[in-house]
């Protein structure tokens, strides 16, 4: 794989440290693609990488994979959220016989919005994919805004909740996606050789699983 010159910005050192792997490719049936790329991860956190096909402008194709991965990013989030409010259904409400207060979904967008905004990519970098050269961006958030995101979304709902009841959404809010689900989607990926538009399919199918 030929040597590329990396991107990284200077904030979240420790966060991106976090991101890389003693293993930093992947084998696919379109050649070795960097982990960061194909399945991005951040301890108790959130990390999601886009790509776009390299036009030859850093500056446009760099705000256009930040844009996505952001996007990206918020998808993520709501489908925790989504899992949260099942959760307080499940476990919950029908326990303690309780309905008051907003659902945690319809006070996220805001909440989410305001996190994410001129969040800075960890990495950006130009990969080689099915022999194209596209220009990838990673964009993340770690265990603290996370964990803010989290306490905003039960402040702003007012649910009844317990300490012991909101250590148990916590968990399942910042759960990784399921590593079988996660095996699955990378093997669907492996079985055939695939052009940009397709293997951005498979990462849409990644953040969407949960849904």
């Amino acid at each position: 794989m030929r040597k590329k010159t990396h991107l990284l910005s200077l904030p979240a050192i420790a966060l991106l440290a976090a991101c890389s792997s003693s293993d930093p490719t992947q084998e696919t049936s379109v050649g070795e693609i960097p982990s960061w790329v194909l399945s991005p991860q951040v301890e108790d956190g959130i990390a999601v990488t886009e790509c776009v096909t390299w036009s030859g402008s850093m500056s446009i194709d760099k705000q256009q994979a930040i844009a996505h991965a952001r996007s990206s990013l918020a998808q993520r989030i709501e489908t925790k959220v989504s899992t949260m409010d099942k959760t307080y259904r499940e476990k919950i409400e029908v326990a303690s016989a309780l309905d008051s207060g907003s659902t945690f979904s319809s006070v996220s967008k805001q909440i989410t919005e305001q996190t994410l905004i001129g969040t800075s990519p960890l990495k950006v970098d130009i990969v080689d994919i099915a022999g194209k050269d596209n220009l990838c961006a990673l964009v993340a958030i770690g265990q603290s805004e996370t964990k803010d995101i989290f306490d905003s979304l039960i402040d702003a709902a007012d649910r009844p909740i317990n300490n012991a009841q909101k250590d148990i959404l916590y968990q399942e809010f910042k759960a990784q996606m399921a590593q079988d689900e996660l095996s699955a989607e990378v093997e669907t990926f492996n079985l055939a050789p695939v052009n940009l538009e397709s293997y951005n399919q498979e990462l849409d199918k990644l953040t969407s699983s949960d849904e």
